[in-house]
């Protein structure tokens, strides 16, 4: 009996020593990644950048939780600390997507239910299904025509109404094209489920029972919870320059804004089942942005990895998606290059090379956008409806660039028609310009 107790102690002493090594193993992991996020977004800061606040966690554990201001003087318009609340744009319609799951588990609505269910004169209303709208393959466009910045004095009916006039972009289900307008519909059907404004839907279904008290909407409400709100910025002539937080050209249905910890809080509850299945993507991430003129936001949770971010930003000059695809790979401990300084160099091209790009460009993820090329003296001029908007140096014969400081670059790619069509970087994502 003896020797088997012994036995049985060196047992337990060699597993709680492991279970000690694993634990000191894991922690010096999280202090690694810890270390290597702050490093990654003072680089950033250091470079102007970056202004703005991150929250990481790793399973339940807090990496960081951060401000990093361009300008330490709590006087200045840029200054925000780690509980400063932002606007927060497009993640509403992670909100909005939690709350169609939510009513149809409340046997209140089913996304198989068509726009003819609740609009019953809305043209091709018996084809467009609440998960086309929620998954933005309903073929309605981007944005509403021809309002010429009149959105914001557009009530939710008003936007439905005005959506019922737009042609389709294709036919409902059979391909995707991102849609404010679907969302604003979303908002009207959710508003109609709960009789209240959908921005005090989200306040009474969402921040209310989650306590997320820092939280609201700017309009349409019974409460105003503004208390420490985030000025945002541009860049604008190498200066950073105060923008209006509410745009004319906005509608105003779902203006909310939120903190990190706030969003956090948001995180963790749709995690949950049963609306993790409906949110998580096929690589079970859920993952929103958000951001207008000079202000960005993202939430992200990582189901199979066990790790969640929040990213708040009132600076627009951050390279955003190139930004979030680093912190995914941080986070998963994978290499990242931190942000240095980019110093672009001009060649000077031939006239006859230049004039190969000559011609108008139109970007329809950017609503159609139409730019027009013409070669002048040794570089590329970029006009916008007639106006000239920008210069572009060459870089390479078919890369062009305007700031020798930035990552954004034009480049010509020879379509089937031999002539060229336009890749234009832009926050880090790349969208594609057709030849007209």
């Amino acid at each position: 009996m003896r020797n088997y107790l012994i036995v049985l102690m060196v047992l337990l002493s060699t597993s709680c020593l492991e279970d000690r090594k694993r634990d000191v193993q894991l922690s010096s992991k999280m202090e690694a990644v810890k270390d290597s996020v702050d490093t990654y977004f003072t680089k950033l800061t250091e470079l102007q950048e970056f202004n703005g606040v991150v929250l990481a966690y790793q399973k339940d554990t807090l990496l960081l939780k951060k401000a990093y201001n361009l300008n330490d003087d709590p006087q200045s318009s840029t200054y925000i600390t780690d509980s400063t609340q932002f606007d927060i744009h497009s993640v509403s319609k992670l909100m909005t997507y939690y709350l169609v799951a939510k009513l149809e588990q409340e046997k209140k609505l089913s996304v198989e239910q068509t726009l003819i269910n609740y609009f019953e004169d809305f043209p091709k209303g018996k084809a467009i299904t609440l998960q086309m709208l929620l998954e933005h393959r309903s073929g309605l466009p981007r944005e509403l025509s021809g309002l010429g910045e009149q959105e914001y004095d557009l009530t939710s009916d008003e936007i439905v109404d005005l959506a019922k006039k737009e042609n389709l972009l294709f036919a409902p289900g059979t391909n995707a094209q991102y849609s404010n307008v679907g969302y604003e519909i979303l908002y009207n059907i959710v508003s109609k489920a709960y009789d209240k404004a959908f921005a005090q839907c989200v306040v009474d279904e969402i921040f209310d029972p989650l306590d997320m008290d820092s939280s609201g909407a700017h309009f349409f409400v019974k409460q105003d919870r503004v208390k420490n709100m985030a000025q945002n910025h541009v860049l604008k002539d190498s200066l950073v320059w105060k923008v209006d937080n509410i745009q004319q050209d906005e509608f105003r249905t779902a203006r909310l804004f939120s903190t990190v910890d706030d969003l956090k809080k948001f995180l963790d509850h749709i995690k949950q089942e049963p609306y993790a299945s409906y949110l998580k993507n096929e690589e079970g991430i859920i993952a929103k942005d958000g951001g207008s003129k000079g202000v960005r936001a993202q939430v992200y949770s990582d189901l199979e990895n066990d790790f969640d971010f929040v990213l708040l930003t009132n600076y627009d000059e951050m390279p955003f998606f190139d930004t979030i695809d680093d912190m995914v790979r941080l986070l998963k401990s994978e290499p990242v290059e931190y942000p240095k300084e980019i110093n672009r160099k001009a060649i000077t091209l031939d006239t006859e090379v230049l004039q190969r790009y000559e011609g108008s460009y139109m970007f329809a993820d950017f609503d159609g956008l139409v730019l027009e090329v013409k070669a002048k003296d040794n570089h590329l001029v970029i006009f916008q409806e007639g106006e000239k908007i920008g210069e572009l140096q060459a870089e390479t014969p078919t890369v062009f660039f305007e700031n020798p400081k930035a990552a954004e670059s034009f480049e010509f790619i020879k379509n089937e028609s031999g002539t060229y069509d336009a890749l234009m970087g832009w926050k880090g994502i790349v969208v594609e310009g057709k030849r007209n």
